[in-house]
């Protein structure tokens, strides 16, 4: 009889590396999108992390920072600063958000995109119907929420 274990990530990091950062609220979904826009922690920056782990033949977290640390001693910096100069870029970006902005670009999401998404997507499916010489059809309600278009 097999029996299903849990593990959770704290536990996980609980073990591999004691104790870790514990951010405000909203904090890493801001990082996050600073580092995506920034490209901070992309390989020509950091180098390629999935390669340097195989590298790696430590055990602990403080050998895979001593480690990593003297191959690319200004990475941590270098991405640093990208995301820095990315947060700074966005505060100053969200002083402008007001809510008529909110609402023109509900307005657009919801009204526009939407729109010409569909009417994309039919106008796609017209021309290759009209090469293939067949027909076409959008997909209904229940093929949407199965994922068919």
């Amino acid at each position: 009889m097999s029996t299903k274990v849990k593990i959770y990530n704290d536990e996980i990091k609980d073990v591999v590396i004691g104790e870790v950062p514990d951010f405000p609220k909203y904090t890493t979904q801001i990082l996050n999108l600073a580092n995506q826009n920034s490209q901070g922690t992309r390989p020509k920056v950091v180098g390629q992390m999935s390669d340097l782990i195989q590298e790696f033949d430590g055990r602990t977290i403080d050998e895979w920072i001593e480690w990593y640390e003297e191959r690319h001693p200004d990475a941590r910096d270098r991405a640093s600063d990208k995301v820095e100069d990315m947060v700074i870029k966005l505060k100053n970006a969200i002083k402008k958000i007001d809510r008529e902005m909110i609402e023109t670009w509900v307005k657009d999401l919801v009204l526009y995109k939407t729109f010409i998404g569909l009417r994309f997507q039919e106008a796609i499916l017209k021309k290759v119907a009209d090469i293939k010489e067949t027909d076409y059809q959008l997909a209904t309600k229940e093929e949407e929420r199965r994922y068919y278009d």
